[in-house]
């Protein structure tokens, strides 16, 4: 079947998930057991042989496929902060609006802009 970059994406996550991959940790420990040669980054080849071994349920050319969404920076590999942020994907509209909060609070002259001035005036460490 020729599934787009959106729905590999969804079929990925959701097998990752089902591996117990929900949590930071869990995702840790999924990226360092594909990363066969302790890179610290995935090769194409790792990673087709990841959706292989964790079975994803893709072939290897949706795999390449699936790996250029991963590759954000269009380095050939995968490094972990990619791989965390595509299994993840974007925040929900309720995480975004807790952030929003948070920024609001702390942006004390409502420039728009966090700056030190900001944080001496919110931050206190006692």
């Amino acid at each position: 079947m020729n599934y787009s970059q959106s729905q590999l994406m969804d079929i990925f996550r959701k097998k990752i998930a089902a591996r117990g991959g929900r949590g930071i940790m869990g995702l840790a420990r999924q990226f360092k057991i594909a990363d066969d040669d302790d890179s610290k980054s995935l090769s194409v080849e790792e990673f087709q042989k990841c959706c292989h071994d964790f079975r994803i349920g893709i072939t290897k050319e949706q795999a390449a496929k699936l790996f250029q969404v991963f590759d954000r920076d269009h380095s050939g590999s995968i490094d972990y902060d990619e791989f965390l942020r595509g299994v993840r994907g974007g925040m929900n509209e309720m995480r975004k609006g807790l952030c929003m909060q948070a920024f609001d609070i702390m942006d004390r002259d409502k420039s728009g802009i966090i700056d030190i001035n900001d944080i001496r005036q919110r931050f206190n460490a006692k």
